[in-house]
C-alpha cells in the first residue's frame, strides 16, 4: 500500500508490514508500533544514505515487517564491495541506536520503559537482519562475499538454500513453542513465511542480473560515450565459464587472447561474449568466440 512520498521517494507498506501493525494495535500497543515503525525507517535510511553516497538514486522505499527494502536504481548490479556496504550500514545504524538507547536508560525517568522498549527493537531489527537470508542484510551481504569467488545465480541460490533451512528452523521453534507452553508465536510465524516467499523470488530474479547488467553499461556508453573498463587475457583453450566469472557490474570488459606461445591473436569485447553465448554455449572455448562463425 503506497502511503505518499518523502523528497521525491515513494513509501510502500507492505502487507506483512500491515498484517504486523493490526497485531499491535489489537493488543493495545498502538505507540509500540509508531517506535517499530520509526526504528524501521531510521534503519533504511542508513542505507538509503549509503547508496545515495555511492551514487545510486533512490526510488521508493518498502516497508516490511523486520526490515525495509529501498527500490535503488542499479542497486541489483552493484559489485561486491558496494552491496556489502549499503547492506551492513542498517544493521550497524540500528546496533548505534540500541547501545544509546541502553546507555540513557538511567536517567530515563517516566520514559525508561519505552527506552527499554525501543533499545530492544533496535537490537532485534539489526541481529534479525544479519541473518544470513535473503532478502534480509545478512543475505545480501553473504551473498556479495561468495559471488567474489563464484557466480552470481549460484551464490544467490547458496544463500536462498541457507534461507528455507532458516525459515524452516523458525517454523519448528514455533512449533516447539507451542507444544511446551501452548501458545502461538504469530510474530515467528510472519518471518518464517516471509522469508520462504522473499527467498524464493531473489532466486528467480537472479538469472536476470547478467543481462541487466549488460543493458546498463551499454546504456551508460552511449549517453557518456566513455565507461572505466577492465583487461582480461585470456588462452585460446580456456573455458569461456572462466572469463564470464570474472566480469564484474561496475566496468565494460575486454579480452585479450594468445595462444600457446603468448603471442596476441585476438580480442572480444564483453558485448561479444554475451551475444555468442546463445550460440557457443557456457562449455564452449574462448577460441569457438573469435572464429568467425
Amino acid at each position: 500500500m503506497q502511503v505518499g512520498k518523502v523528497a521525491g521517494i515513494e513509501i510502500k507498506l507492505s502487507n506483512w508490514f500491515i498484517a504486523l501493525i493490526v497485531l499491535f494495535a489489537a493488543a493495545g500497543l498502538v505507540s509500540k508500533v509508531l517506535l517499530v515503525f520509526s526504528a524501521v525507517l531510521l534503519h533504511e535510511l542508513a542505507h538509503m544514505l549509503m547508496a545515495g553516497g555511492l551514487g545510486y538514486k533512490v526510488k521508493q522505499l518498502e516497508i516490511l515487517p523486520f526490515g525495509a527494502v529501498a527500490r535503488v536504481e542499479r542497486l541489483a548490479d552493484a559489485g561486491a564491495v558496494s552491496e556489502i556496504m549499503i547492506a551492513a550500514v542498517g544493521p550497524l545504524a540500528s546496533l548505534v541506536l540500541a547501545a544509546l538507547c541502553y546507555a540513557g536508560i538511567s536517567g530515563a525517568g517516566p520514559w525508561q520503559e519505552l527506552l527499554t522498549f525501543y533499545g530492544e527493537v533496535n537490537l532485534v531489527l539489526a541481529l534479525f537482519n544479519l541473518l544470513p537470508v535473503l532478502p534480509l542484510d545478512g543475505g545480501r551481504i553473504l551473498r556479495a562475499i561468495l559471488s567474489r569467488r563464484r557466480d552470481y545465480r549460484e551464490a544467490t541460490a547458496i544463500v536462498v538454500t541457507i534461507s528455507h533451512v532458516i525459515s524452516c528452523i523458525l517454523l519448528l521453534l514455533a512449533g516447539v513453542g507451542y507444544w511446551l507452553h501452548n501458545s502461538v508465536n504469530l510474530t515467528m510465524l510472519m518471518a518464517a513465511g516471509f522469508l520462504l516467499a522473499t527467498a524464493r523470488s531473489e532466486n528467480n530474479l537472479a538469472g536476470f542480473r547478467a543481462m541487466r547488467i549488460l543493458a546498463g553499461k551499454k546504456a551508460e556508453l552511449s549517453v557518456n560515450g566513455v565507461m572505466p573498463t577492465s583487461h582480461i587475457t585470456a588462452r585460446e583453450s580456456a573455458a569461456i565459464s572462466d572469463v564470464i566469472r570474472l566480469f564484474g557490474p561496475e566496468k565494460y570488459y575486454v579480452i585479450h587472447i594468445v595462444d600457446d606461445n603468448f603471442c596476441l591473436c585476438g580480442a572480444l569485447t564483453e558485448t561479444e561474449v554475451w551475444e555468442k553465448l546463445l550460440k557457443q554455449g557456457i562449455t564452449g572455448k574462448v577460441h569457438d568466440f573469435i572464429n568467425k562463425t
